[in-house]
């Protein structure tokens, strides 16, 4: 069965931190991000989003991390509710990215995926505006991810 979460906030379009569903970031996932948003050029956007989700994730190592999170190297099959497309992606760093099998954490759906379960809902903003993405499945990390 899938969960949502939506809040009375996120109907009315609110992106307020305390509105997100909680998310889980490796040791490992969490550090790496850190030094990468330090050194690469990132959206403001994006950049922002990311830090709060790094500040209010739960941080814990890669040997007690459920299986069935959003981690680097994850793929990971969603929904984007404005368009009721299902999307099958990689989340990558961004020299790893093509866009369209492979996601770059820098990216907007990346940075909103990351941390997520199966049934988790998100509401991310970019440029074009608000859209809701649903994680549907998730494979596990790969193998030569960093």
């Amino acid at each position: 069965m899938r969960q949502e979460h939506v809040s009375a906030s996120e109907s009315r379009g609110g992106r307020s931190v305390h509105d997100r569903p909680p998310i889980v970031i490796t040791t490992a996932d969490h550090d790496s991000i850190l030094a990468l948003l330090r050194r690469e050029p990132a959206d403001p956007l994006v950049r922002d989003f990311l830090r709060e989700e790094l500040h209010r994730a739960d941080v814990v190592s890669s040997a007690i991390a459920p299986r069935s999170l959003v981690m680097m190297g994850s793929e990971v099959t969603f929904v984007d509710r404005s368009t009721e497309r299902v999307r099958r992606v990689r989340l990558v760093y961004p020299d790893e990215a093509d866009g369209y099998t492979s996601v770059s954490v820098l990216s907007t759906v990346g940075s909103a995926l990351l941390g997520l379960g199966p049934g988790q809902s998100i509401l991310c903003a970019d440029r074009e505006g608000e859209r809701r993405l649903t994680v549907l499945e998730i494979e596990g990390r790969a193998q030569d991810c960093r």
